[in-house]
């Protein structure tokens, strides 16, 4: 059965199962149906070949991307593999016949380790930059390992985190190298212990089994390939009196068996333990250097995502500090305001004179509405939001924009005009959303244009070609720096000094976007600048299902 998980996109969240042979992915799909625009009627296949899924693009428009490697083959897919359609990720988790656990969800008894020292080794081969660099091998041998190697290294560089780069690791070995079970240990940094992360079976039979009586894995061996750094083959390992103090190897019965270090540069993370029954497979040399230098190659990658995570994470504290230090600067100017008022207001009420009470209110109420303001702009800039789209005409947002806007424009001396298209039918808006975007936009405005001259214009206009309703607004301002265009929609970057916080039009963008519209600035011709938002009616929402858009990302 193959089974996709949708991760992100407008069908998130759910999940496919089929039993059918071939599959079709796509919106004119009747078996894995997806309703993003950015994928095509007919966009990927997958086939069921040689016990095996097999991942095929149809020609789509935007492309199939397998772990972030656009498809130009088909592809055997893996448990785990991450499928991008347009705007849709989807993971795959369809091959029941491995069965594998990973982190958390390993029982605390399935693995096992059994005290007791190493002896001799059967074959050995170091753990090292050189252990990447095989000897030449029989063909056969060349090409499985040159296959594994080049899958490692897409693996490794499509993916960043630990837990998702191992139990990938371990179906490149199960692949490539014949297993009944297999382990992936990994050291824990505060107590030194061998931890399993990954547990794989080859079969449902071979899991029961290790249900019923815990996998036990020899410390003895472990130990050794820790202590040594060298990977260790034991063919047959009931019989080699060389590891005759581990207890376990006596238990595992007639078995053949690698272990290999997972090592970066000069420090042990763990290990890699397979092992197989010995009249179904023999391990070999050629094999035991394949995992060793997987093992390498593997402690590599874990090294560079951990020091990556770290940098990602010094990043975050230093952005969140940027974060604190722009608000608090804001909000300060904003409680100076309020205390300015409150000062003219108390003056005025202790005068009784009228006048000076309500010059301070207006002071007061004014930093009011732009705390209101910043914290309006702050939610919707740090989180995700879907917007809650009803037929709304944009007129009638822009009226009430203006209504509210209007003491500001008057106390500034600016006039704020209106220009409506009556023909502009009603759209999918979200009404906060379409709103919060306008009152920035008009604010900024009647803010940069010159006192006492000021005019700021509102447009609103229907473009039937391209099925859009544009909402313009524009001031006689200074305009923006050329230097500013290009970033004036990023966060925290303002052109009004110590007077903005930078949130207004980073918040913007970001509501017009998730309405799948787009918004624009330029500057006019003898000043002033002016804002352009494009927003989609219901039949651009309704592409035709031969229109397929492009992926956002």
């Amino acid at each position: 059965m193959a089974t996709l998980q949708v991760l992100q996109g407008p069908d998130k969240g759910r999940t496919f199962k089929t039993q059918d042979d071939v599959v079709l992915i796509g919106r004119g799909s009747d078996q894995l149906p997806l309703t993003d625009q950015t994928v095509s009627r007919r966009h990927a296949e997958l086939r069921y070949e040689g016990g095996a899924w097999v991942l095929s693009d149809l020609h789509s428009a935007n492309g199939t991307y397998l772990n972030g490697v656009r498809l130009d083959k088909p592809v055997r897919l893996k448990h785990g593999d991450q499928i991008r359609l347009g705007s849709s990720l989807l993971v795959y988790s369809g091959d029941e016949s491995l069965e594998q656990l990973s982190g958390a969800n390993i029982p605390a008894d399935l693995v096992t380790l059994d005290a007791a020292d190493a002896g001799s080794i059967v074959a050995s081969v170091a753990s090292s930059e050189d252990s990447v660099v095989m000897a030449a091998p029989d063909t056969a041998h060349a090409v499985k390992s040159w296959k594994a190697m080049r899958e490692l290294s897409d693996v490794i560089g499509s993916l960043v985190s630990p837990t998702q780069l191992l139990p990938r690791v371990m179906d490149i070995v199960f692949e490539d190298v014949e297993a009944d079970r297999g382990v992936v240990f990994l050291k824990d940094e505060a107590t030194g212990d061998l931890l399993p992360e990954v547990v794989r079976f080859r079969n449902r039979k071979a899991r029961a089994e290790a249900q019923r009586s815990a996998f036990a894995a020899s410390r003895s061996i472990l130990d050794h390939v820790m202590r040594t750094r060298e990977g260790v083959l034991c063919s047959n390992v009931q019989r080699d009196t060389r590891f005759e103090l581990g207890k376990s190897i006596m238990n595992l019965g007639m078995r053949s068996l690698i272990c290999a270090p997972i090592l970066a540069r000069d420090r042990i993370l763990g290990a890699i333990y397979l092992d197989c029954p010995v009249n179904r497979h023999t391990y070999n040399e050629h094999e035991l250097r394949l995992i060793t230098a997987i093992g390498y190659q593997t402690g590599l990658a874990i090294e560079n995502a951990r020091l990556v995570q770290a940098h990602l994470e010094q990043e975050r504290l230093a952005a969140a500090g940027e974060t604190v230090a722009y608000l608090s600067h804001a909000i300060k100017n904003i409680l100076q305001g309020m205390r300015s008022g409150a000062d003219v207001l108390e003056r005025g009420l202790g005068k009784q004179d009228f006048g000076l009470s309500q010059q301070g209110w207006r002071i007061l109420d004014r930093n009011l509405d732009r705390c209101y303001n910043l914290m309006l702009n702050m939610l919707a800039f740090s989180k995700q939001r879907e917007p809650q789209l009803e037929l709304l005409h944009v007129n009638k947002i822009v009226t009430d924009v203006v209504e509210l806007e209007q003491p500001l424009a008057d106390d500034a001396r600016v006039m704020l005009l209106t220009d409506l298209d009556e023909h502009a039918p009603p759209i999918p808006l979200d009404y906060e959303g379409i709103h919060q975007v306008l009152v920035n936009l008009v604010s900024n405005a009647v803010e940069f244009a010159p006192r006492g001259s000021g005019v700021v214009n509102v447009r609103t206009r229907f473009d039937p070609l391209e099925r859009r309703v544009l909402v313009t607004v524009a001031d006689n301002g200074p305009g923006v720096p050329e230097g500013d265009l290009g970033r004036i929609f990023q966060p925290f970057h303002s052109t009004k000094g110590h007077g903005g916080t930078g949130l207004g039009l980073a918040v913007a963008r970001k509501i017009v976007q998730e309405h799948g519209g787009t918004i624009e600035v330029h500057n006019l011709q003898g000043g002033g600048a002016e804002f352009v938002v494009k927003l989609l009616t219901s039949d651009a929402r309704r592409a035709s299902p031969g229109d397929t858009q492009g992926p956002t990302r």
